[in-house]
């Protein structure tokens, strides 16, 4: 063997199984819902049938029993008291209405959650609040948390305080006119301001005149471990999309602003100071990025030498994570008596709720709820969280400070038996006519309304949503597309299925015979193979899917080029053939079953094999000779006429 060869990976099927990485434990999560109305096809495009998806392939990796598919309802929070006062119910009835709704959707769908429960939910509240404030009393002890004072509205005919978004009123900008710009921003001309700027403001709620009053709440201070949440993301430029790492890593990067005005001492003494980036910013000022809190504080020392005046670009790392409602986790009082009445904020509250879940899910099956932290304190198991585009920021640098903020040294990346860090998976909107879908625009689809009033089925809803490249961009969903979609699946994808079984039964007695593979089927499913693994992996289906088609089309070229079907032919290469075929569907139910489980699970009980296939390892196993087949069934539905 050549040098160059003998460090060549080998080119087989079992090589390729053997280089997947198989965590010991997995948890996958999908974007928590808001207890405020149906699922629409928008949370199923970019994260319910996402995680599933992947799900399914963790149960194919590592084993059903070594993974933990889980979510429930964001319940806490003005949103839904907000929701449930508006239609005269109690928040508890409301919340209850909605979460047995949003459970029949995703039952609906195949979504194969080990639990859906929610925040507020009985079997899981009691455990989740200890959990919280604990968690809040780790940081306060590791100086995470820094309480400030801040005016925010208040409602004083309903005696709350209100969110921003519950407050609107004429925009500040004097070449405005909209009368229903929010409290700190208008969406029509895009001016940002300060919400005592904002004009004639009304409550949302009561059309009262709201109030701006003093409030106090712990903010989470992000900037303390903003080197570490950068080691960690750097560690990832490899791994994680691109849209991820181009959300947060500028963020994170310690920098510091200061007025342009002193942009000609900047350049004169710019060569001698630590390695940095510099760009201009909006109000002639210009932003000076670092690779460490350590360098950025030795120029900022050089600068002050130097009559530079600047501040730090921190803004992102300060954020409160308390709220004057009473529907929430409340602040535990031994901190401070003096944030007694204070609720965790919901996004916090949301970053932590899935470990609860993860409780949950172990309690039904009868597990130690203790337990969960052999999927989240083990370095050798992972965690994988599928999630909207614009809830990035959250998932990777508030929830990383958060891991890091309760740890015993908040200044190193987790060690075995601490919380550890999650890998993040993000898709961009589904849109309607180019908007993003939104249930306050009511531009969305639920969906129940495309199954139960639409006849189209989950599973074809499933398969055109993992289609669309939501890892890369917005896109549309599109009637048009959608049906010419469900024709090819109904087409030429089903004959690829019924062929094989046809034949079978009318010229093979309904037995495969014990043929060879074809040279060409065996090297276009090694590709396949390979192919399969690294997309499963990275979570990228769109390309996947056209390629599992091509794929699978094989079966129609075997038939027109070998004619299993037709007794005249040569008999060996009909044997072969036929063999080839069922190798084929074998290894497209087991990469489909992810996708479209119900369809899949159809063509497994014709092919006659047991729900064990459904292993990655499968690939690497021969499909059985003299093996009986059973019925035809319908797989793909002919799709609806206009």
């Amino acid at each position: 063997m050549s040098e160059q060869n003998k460090h060549k990976p080998k080119q087989d099927i079992p090589s390729v199984l053997s280089r997947i990485k198989r965590p010991k434990k997995a948890v996958v999560t999908a974007g928590m819902p808001y207890a405020n109305g149906p699922l629409h096809i928008g949370h199923l495009a970019g994260a319910h049938v996402p995680a599933d998806i992947f799900a399914r392939w963790m149960r194919m990796l590592v084993g059903k029993d070594n993974v933990l598919f889980v979510c429930g309802t964001d319940d806490h929070g003005s949103t839904s008291e907000v929701a449930a006062k508006v239609l005269g119910k109690t928040t508890r009835e409301f919340i209850d209405e909605i979460h047995a709704k949003q459970s029949k959707t995703m039952n609906k769908f195949s979504i194969g959650l080990d639990v859906y429960t929610g925040t507020s939910r009985e079997e899981n509240f009691e455990s989740h609040k200890e959990y919280c404030q604990q968690f809040l009393r780790d940081l306060y002890q590791n100086k995470m948390l820094e309480k400030k004072t801040s005016e925010q509205w208040f409602d004083p005919s309903m005696q709350l305080f209100l969110p921003d978004r519950y407050v609107h009123g004429t925009c500040p900008n004097s070449e405005c006119d909209n009368e229903k710009a929010y409290s700190d921003e208008c969406d029509v001309c895009g001016t940002t301001y300060e919400p005592k700027e904002l004009k004639q403001p009304k409550s949302a709620l009561s059309d009262a005149t709201p109030v701006l009053k003093e409030t106090d709440h712990w903010w989470l201070d992000m900037w303390k471990v903003s080197d570490v949440l950068k080691e960690w993301i750097d560690g990832k430029q490899r791994t994680w999309r691109k849209n991820v790492l181009n959300e947060v890593t500028n963020t994170v990067a310690p920098a510091m602003i200061f007025s342009n005005v002193h942009e000609e001492t900047f350049k004169s003494i710019k060569d001698t100071l630590p390695k940095h980036k510099s760009r201009y910013a909006p109000g002639k000022k210009i932003v000076i990025q670092f690779d460490n809190l350590a360098d950025l504080e030795a120029v900022k020392k050089t600068f002050e030498s130097k009559g530079i005046e600047c501040a730090l670009d921190d803004a992102w790392a300060h954020r409160s994570i308390t709220r004057d409602v009473s529907w929430g986790i409340p602040v535990p009082t031994d901190i401070d008596p003096a944030m007694a009445g204070k609720s965790l904020y919901v996004w916090p509250e949301s970053l932590i709720a899935p470990i609860s879940f993860t409780k949950v899910a172990l309690k039904n099956k009868g597990l130690d709820p203790a337990s969960f932290s052999d999927y989240w304190h083990d370095p050798e198991a992972n965690v994988y969280q599928f999630l909207g585009q614009d809830n990035v920021f959250f998932y990777v640098l508030m929830q990383g400070a958060m891991w890091l903020g309760v740890k015993k040294d908040p200044h190193s990346l987790p060690a075995s038996g601490e919380l550890q860090m999650t890998d993040i998976f993000s898709c961009f909107h589904l849109q309607i006519d180019g908007q993003k879908m939104s249930k306050s625009k009511g531009n969305f689809y639920t969906g129940d309304q495309l199954v139960d009033e639409m006849g189209y089925s989950p599973d074809q809803v499933r398969y055109f949503l993992a289609l669309l490249s939501l890892t890369e961009k917005s896109s549309n969903f599109d009637f048009e597309t959608f049906k010419q979609r469900n024709e090819f699946l109904a087409g030429p994808m089903n004959a690829a299925f019924e062929k094989p079984i046809s034949a079978i039964h009318s010229k093979f007695n309904g037995v495969v015979p014990a043929g060879e593979l074809l040279p060409k089927v065996e090297k276009e499913t090694f590709k396949m193979v390979q192919l399969y693994v690294k997309s499963m992996e990275k979570a990228e289906y769109s390309k996947l899917l056209f390629m599992v088609e091509n794929y699978a089309r094989i079966i129609n070229g075997l038939f027109n080029q070998y004619k299993p079907h037709d007794d005249r032919h040569d008999e060996k290469e009909r044997v072969d053939a036929i063999y080839s075929c069922f190798y084929i569907l074998k290894n497209v139910v087991i990469m489909l079953s992810p996708f479209v489980p119900e369809t899949m699970d159809r063509l497994r009980k014709s092919l006659n094999l047991p729900e064990t296939i459904y292993s990655v390892d499968e690939f690497n196993i021969p499909f059985p000779a003299n093996h009986k087949i059973g019925e035809q069934a319908e797989y793909f539905p002919a799709p609806k006429p206009s």
